[in-house]
């Protein structure tokens, strides 16, 4: 008999860690603030000029493809520098939160490290994120193969409605692929080991429970988000700007220091670790909560 868990209650996992760890998800706010301010000026004295051009063109009804190519010249830096940042940051949180979930008696530093096991994580995300890739990749080839072939037999209306239907298909298929390998950081992380394959073992004949945890923790995640930007948003109006200046917690301007750091960027700033972490325990702890179940362990010191 398969070992079973609790879907809403897996859903509603990062709400619990936040409850019962507020000390750890304060300190961990702290500093991806820290490193969210450290990125922000990166991104603008590397790009400023690129960033600031990139969004008249976004603003147009209509862009030339040229002139996009033209204000992306000289992003490489900022394109590889978001690339490391991306890998280190959440290699780093995504291992806390296995640690959190996993070991959770093991707190010194608030739970994050910089050793094997994020190195680990980080293994896991490039590996996980270039199968999806290749997979995504490999079913638009065989989709648009298809669309040709019905737009030649059946002419354009066919096709159309073929393209509808295969690009259902793609994302299905993608969402099916995410959800299998779901228990990869988990499973690495409680190993010792790098492991993609045996995620696919274990969330055998789990899909659509796996599926229903992990949309309702999505939705959960999209409602928080979307309720702090509007209090960020008010929050920055009222200190200056106006009604108008809430479009900075929605858009903010980077191409200078002085169009990013106005009253409502520096509140946005303040509180994007916050808001950052939450997210990132609200979709992330799930995945972990639920392996641990599967595995018979009691979790009572993680969720009290």
């Amino acid at each position: 008999m398969q070992q079973q868990f609790s879907a809403t209650d897996a859903a509603l996992s990062g709400f619990r860690l936040v409850r019962e760890h507020l000390k750890t998800v304060g300190v961990w706010a702290v500093l991806m603030t820290i490193a969210s301010l450290i990125v922000s000026i990166a991104t603008i004295k590397l790009a400023g000029p690129q960033m600031a051009a990139m969004m008249e063109l976004s603003a147009e009804p209509s862009t030339d493809p040229q002139a996009t190519l033209k204000a992306m010249e000289g992003m490489g830096p900022l394109f590889l520098f978001s690339a490391l940042y991306s890998l280190v940051i959440y290699s780093i949180l995504l291992a806390g939160v296995n640690r959190l979930v996993l070991r959770p008696h093991d707190s010194a530093g608030a739970h994050l490290r910089l050793g094997a096991d994020e190195l680990r994580q980080a293994a896991v995300l490039v590996l996980v994120n270039l199968i999806l890739l290749a997979a995504y990749f490999g079913l638009v080839i065989v989709a648009g193969v298809g669309i040709g072939i019905a737009v030649a037999v059946g002419g354009s209306a066919a096709g159309v409605l073929l393209g509808l239907l295969l690009g259902l298909g793609v994302l299905a298929a993608m969402i099916f692929l995410a959800v299998r390998l779901s228990f990869a950081g988990a499973l690495t992380f409680d190993t010792g080991k790098v492991s993609i394959r045996d995620s696919w073992a274990l969330t055998k004949g789990r899909f659509w429970p796996l599926l229903g945890s992990y949309f309702v923790a999505m939705v959960l995640a999209f409602v928080v988000y979307a309720l702090l930007l509007v209090i960020i948003a008010v929050i920055g109006a009222t200190l200056g700007g106006g009604i108008s200046a809430m479009a900075d917690a929605f858009n903010p301007d980077m191409s200078s220091l002085a169009t990013f750091f106005t009253p409502a960027g520096i509140v946005r700033t303040l509180f994007s670790g916050t808001l950052s972490i939450l997210v990132l325990l609200i979709v992330f702890a799930p995945a972990p909560t639920i392996y641990a179940q599967l595995r018979g362990r009691d979790v009572s010191e993680t969720f009290g």
